[in-house]
């Protein structure tokens, strides 16, 4: 007979707990059979994982499992120059076997590392031995708290100083289960550098990207479609087709309910030129002047440039070196440079003076918008035989010629056959457009544009809210004169226009509108705005004015002024502003010594109540 035990679980006693008594044999005298029970024990304390955060310190991780392969992984990660950690632990036995670990480092210190752990089932003990050496200088304290699955808990303290020159210690006592205390003593002398902690954290809405769609997208002028009734006595039905929706991309600059990258608004502000204050200044003015149309050099001895608002085009004078500049220069467009800034000019009028023992070449010109006047176009007449706009009647008139017109003023429609005019050329017939809404020419050129500008861009009662175009001071004023112009006063103008024209009482705000100015009839006045445009600068010319005159320099913080603007002198403590009404440079160079010299001299206007 065979008898089959099984065990659940394992006896801790080695001693057989089973007794087998046999009737058969007559004996009662029990019989005791040794039974060898093969006992498996498994410890497992649960350890997590252990983080490496790439720091200074010591970490251990130890596992155990079954008693047919026990493994112990020690891994070191410090601040040194070479490390090597090597831990081999095969446990194929009852038998206790001996793991030593060795790790040299570049120290004259060592420090001893030693533990003991009691097995359950063999009086043998299993030793590790370690020897760490260190050369490294700050005083470092860890204390840190774990608490194990384990009826007693372990316990870590650690305490950090950094940038110490001490020694820091590390102090551990770990209790284990069913075992006696083991406890260990680390020294660590720490030499080196400070090392920081740099942290990068991406915060925020939506990157901009595009956005692409195919969903519907309404136009702008939404139609509404009803049906009341069918469209033919046929019961046909209505068939309506649409058609697909394209891709749509657009541009999402990112960011979350408040646009993080809103559009820049347009700069609505300007800062005045004004030249700085100094002891003394320094200039090496210079006059050059070259033909447009093959670059050659003319030499010239003198020349005087002068422009006011009343003019369509500038008007100057040159004086040559000789006969042969004075040839190269007859009838040509000149280009001519002053202290850096260019100037055109079509010399049209030679003329030659002779004296005893000397001869002088000169000649007379105007600007380059001369190209659209007398003698080089002919006089025409003009109708409007379509409604226009104001400055589409000017672009009409110059085109095909080079020329652009743009415009700074408010634009108005002008009806058909309202505006003509008999024998002007197109240079005349644009500069009378301009005068008759109270505007002037502003002509660049360089890029042949013709701007249209109001004669009074701030009117006289208005200027000291305005910011000027540019700041005069007397360090950089040479002559300054100041006389009263006597003018009629008037607060109120009447404006009309003719057979398809309006008519308008403008009077200035604030006040009771009852000094009127003369009335004034124009073809061109055929909207609300032209006679606003046409009566402010009416009203703007009335009144006592105070004119000055000054004479300045040509530098780099001072262009030369031209008329219309805006400009702003330093009188004593005060800064009085006024619109230029004129200017005019010149230039001259001293056949003795050859100095150069350069002046510009502008005419302000400004109200005598404003002075």
């Amino acid at each position: 007979m065979a008898i089959i035990l099984r065990f659940s679980k394992p006896w801790l006693n080695k001693t057989s707990p089973i007794i087998l008594r046999f009737a058969e044999s007559g004996n009662d005298a029990p019989v005791s059979v040794p039974i060898n029970i093969p006992v498996d024990i498994v410890v497992d304390f649960n350890v997590s994982e252990i983080v490496i955060d790439r720091t200074f310190g010591i970490e251990v991780g130890i596992s155990w499992f079954a008693l047919d392969e026990v493994e112990q992984a020690l891994l070191l990660a410090e601040f040194a120059r070479d490390h090597h950690v090597a831990v081999e632990s095969p446990w194929l036995s009852y038998n206790a076997e001996v793991t030593n670990f060795e790790s040299n480092w570049v120290s004259n210190i060592a420090v001893d590392h030693v533990w003991s752990v009691h097995w359950l089932f063999n009086d043998e003990h299993v030793r590790t031995n370690i020897a760490v050496s260190w050369a490294l200088p700050a005083a470092h304290q860890i204390t840190l708290a774990f608490d194990w699955l384990v009826p007693d808990n372990h316990d870590l303290n650690t305490m950090l100083n950094w940038l110490d020159t001490s020694s820091y210690q590390l102090a551990t006592n770990i209790t284990w289960l069913y075992s006696e205390i083991h406890e260990y003593d680390l020294m660590i002398h720490y030499r080196g550098f400070a090392i920081g902690d740099e942290k990068s954290i991406k915060w925020g809405f939506h990157e901009p990207r595009w956005v692409c769609s195919t969903k519907y997208r309404p136009p702008v002028g939404k139609v509404t479609i009803r049906f009341d009734e069918p469209s033919s006595t046929q019961p046909n039905p209505v068939v309506l087709r649409f058609t697909a929706s394209p891709n749509y991309c657009y541009w999402d600059d990112g960011g979350g309910l408040i646009d993080a990258n809103p559009p820049l608004p347009t700069i609505d502000f300007k800062i005045p030129i004004e030249p700085q204050i100094r002891r003394s200044y320094l200039m090496q003015p210079q006059i050059s002047c070259v033909r447009v149309s093959d670059g050659v050099a003319v030499v010239l001895k003198s020349v005087s440039i002068s422009q006011s608002r009343s003019q369509w085009a500038s008007s100057g004078s040159l004086a040559f070196s000789s006969r042969i500049d004075a040839e190269r220069a007859a009838n040509e467009l000149l280009k001519i440079s002053i202290n850096g800034y260019d100037f055109y000019m079509l010399c049209e009028s030679p003329s030659e003076s002779k004296a005893f023992g000397k001869t002088s070449y000169s000649a007379t010109g105007r600007g380059r918008l001369a190209t659209l006047a007398s003698p080089n176009r002919k006089a025409i007449n003009y109708v409007n035989v379509v409604a226009r706009s104001f400055i589409g009647l000017m672009a009409d008139i110059v085109a095909n010629t080079g020329w652009t017109v743009a415009s700074q003023i408010t634009d108005y429609p002008v009806p058909a056959n309202a505006f003509s005019y008999a024998a002007k050329t197109p240079a005349e017939a644009i500069n009378m457009m301009a005068n008759s809404i109270g505007a002037m020419l502003d002509v660049n050129d360089e890029t042949q544009t013709i701007t249209v500008i109001p004669q009074w861009p701030v009117v006289p009662w208005n200027t000291a809210s305005a910011i000027p175009d540019v700041i005069l001071h007397d360090g950089v004023i040479l002559e300054f004169n100041e006389r009263t112009d006597i003018r009629p006063d008037a607060n109120a103008v009447f404006v009309r226009g003719e057979q398809q024209g309006v008519a308008a009482k403008v009077k200035r705000f604030g006040t009771a509108g009852d000094n009127f100015a003369g009335d004034i009839v124009d073809k061109l006045i055929t909207d609300n705005q032209a006679a606003r445009m046409r009566a402010t600068a009416e009203l703007a010319n009335a009144g006592n004015k105070v004119q000055n005159s000054i004479r300045a320099k040509v530098m780099a913080d001072l262009p030369p002024m031209r008329p219309g603007m805006l400009i702003g002198v330093r009188k004593g403590a005060e800064v009085f502003k006024s619109v230029c009404e004129s200017f005019s440079i010149s230039g001259s160079i001293n056949e003795s010594t050859g100095m150069v010299t350069v002046n510009q001299t502008v005419t302000l206007l400004r109200n005598e109540v404003a002075a």
